[in-house]
């Protein structure tokens, strides 16, 4: 891509807004924006801005995300107000289990749909409050205006199969990214995860093949490729940051793809536990949840760091095999689901401060005593902590954020294996949660082929995105953000192009700021 024009406003700019501290006109943030072709790249952020008595700050972008089995959708936009201190009131609404019969669901969201990808694909129907039958079968993402299908091994675009399953094991894991199809070619011959030998003993690879969807095909024999050191590699996240292409194996390793060749960032070491779950562009890092410390680790473009306390272990249970599963950025803030109990965190970037939010589970009782939920009553089966709690999606869509959760497979119930979660207790397993908080609100955008406008309208009680005149999406505003609002005063700072979604990453992007 070639280096955005991204200018700053200063605050010398800003004295003409001093009206807007009364709260009585509405604030524009209009950002005229070229995203350049679509190579399946990170968009990032819009604008971020701190209000002049820097109780708020109030930000737009594109989420860059990938949790366990799915992408979040790039081409979705994210507006937040945050409050910069303090706590933030959240609603907590069950919804309607997607499925009666498993352990467990996954969700991803697409073009402002959420689907639950288990037990048959379905959607959330927000009118009737039910899940829908769905015609979609399979995960998919926009590339442009063209729409890519990954189906088990093969990749369809637009109706068209671009690439068909090998003739020895399975394709998995497919990301696109900078003009290229990533994915996992294993192949384990039934065995367990051992040294590689020979292709004959079997094999996993890592593909980046150069394709864009104008070609009728992907061309297997212009990949480039990296044999992995274990048979059975495979990947539970990728991620991209900058130039970068990333993704951390099942078994440890660490690649990363950039300037046209893979490079080994971390060996894999298969007598160890070492895995990421979740990738997140957190303000110029790539963030990754990792088993089995719980934490999630930042990556710079070059070393992956641990970061001590991030986030907290809730008090009163163990500090071994935890497992940062998901992370999401929703109103502003970073929020990390946490295995084997279940616990939601929100980390406020302004104050550097955790805060613990809510377990997804009431049942058993916290205790530090086992490692697992249930793993003493579970101590006859070979999968000892099976009922370890996941909280497998944060998917943000609207003003909401939905929450699934799991044990640690997604399984059909068989009441006569495990009667102390019957008759109701396993139902916990696979529930579904909306969340909300004040001040974010997200939105599909249409893909433009050159500028398109994108509007962020802050009204007295309520917020508002518009695309080329076309409203995409509004929520109201109520409690103590609200009030805030009120007393907004003049801008402080200004960014264009940067903030918590990371550094622009298109042709062109012009901003203003008005008051109506």
């Amino acid at each position: 891509m070639t280096t955005p024009q991204i200018g700053l406003i200063t605050l010398s700019l800003f004295s003409a807004l001093a009206a807007l501290a009364t709260g009585a006109d509405a604030t524009r943030i209009t950002v005229t924006v070229d995203r350049g072709r679509d190579l399946g790249q990170s968009f990032g952020s819009l604008f971020e801005l701190t209000s002049g008595n820097t109780d708020l700050v109030i930000g737009a972008g594109f989420q860059n995300a990938y949790n366990t089995e799915f992408r979040a959708d790039r081409h979705a936009v994210q507006f937040f107000i945050r409050p910069t201190r303090g706590a933030r009131a959240m609603t907590t609404e069950e919804l309607p289990r997607p499925n009666n019969e498993l352990t467990g669901s996954y969700l991803f969201s697409r073009d402002g749909v959420v689907y639950s990808a288990y037990g048959g694909m379905k959607t959330w129907d927000t009118a009737s409050g039910s899940w829908r039958r769905s015609d979609v079968r399979h995960e998919t993402m926009r590339v442009g205006n063209a729409t890519l299908t990954f189906a088990g091994s093969s990749v369809i675009c637009d109706g068209r199969t671009i690439l068909e399953p090998p003739e020895a094991g399975s394709y998995q894991r497919f990301f696109y990214a900078h003009g290229h199809l990533c994915f996992y070619h294993v192949n384990r011959r039934d065995k367990p995860y051992r040294l590689y030998l020979n292709d004959k003993d079997g094999f996993s690879r890592l593909y980046a093949c150069p394709w864009t969807p104008e070609q009728p095909r992907v061309e297997l024999a212009s990949a480039v490729t990296l044999r992995l050191p274990v048979v059975g590699e495979t990947t539970f996240a990728w991620g991209q940051l900058g130039p970068q292409i990333v993704t951390g194996s099942n078994i440890g390793g660490f690649y990363v793809f950039q300037d046209g060749s893979w490079k080994i960032q971390l060996e894999p070491v298969i007598t160890r536990s070492y895995q990421l779950y979740s990738s997140l562009s957190f303000a110029g890092n790539l963030l990754m949840g990792q088993y089995p410390t719980g934490r999630v680790f930042t990556y710079d473009g070059k070393i992956i760091r641990d970061q001590d306390g991030w986030p907290p272990v809730l008090p009163g249970v163990s500090r071994s095999a935890r497992e940062a599963q998901t992370t999401a950025v929703y109103g502003g803030d970073l929020f990390v689901g946490v295995w084997p109990w279940a616990e939601m965190w929100r980390y406020n970037p302004d104050s550097q401060s955790w805060s613990f939010m809510q377990r997804m589970f009431d049942h058993p009782a916290l205790t530090d005593k086992i490692t697992h939920p249930y793993e003493v009553e579970n101590k006859e089966h070979p999968v000892l902590n099976l009922w370890g709690q996941r909280i497998t999606s944060l998917v943000t869509n609207g003003p909401d954020l939905f929450v699934s959760t799991s044990s640690k497979g997604v399984a059909k119930w068989k009441p006569e294996a495990f009667p102390f979660l019957a008759p109701e207790k396993w139902q916990s397993y696979g529930k579904i949660y909306r969340v909300t908080i004040p001040g974010h609100l997200s939105a599909p955008t249409r893909w433009t082929d050159g500028p398109t406008t994108l509007e962020f309208i802050i009204g007295v009680n309520e917020i508002t995105i518009i695309q080329d005149g076309t409203r995409l999406a509004t929520t109201r505003l109520d409690g103590p953000l609200a009030k805030q609002l009120e007393k907004l005063k003049p801008f402080k700072t200004v960014q264009w192009g940067s903030g918590i979604y990371g550094h622009f990453d298109g042709v062109s992007l012009k901003g203003t700021i008005a008051g109506l």
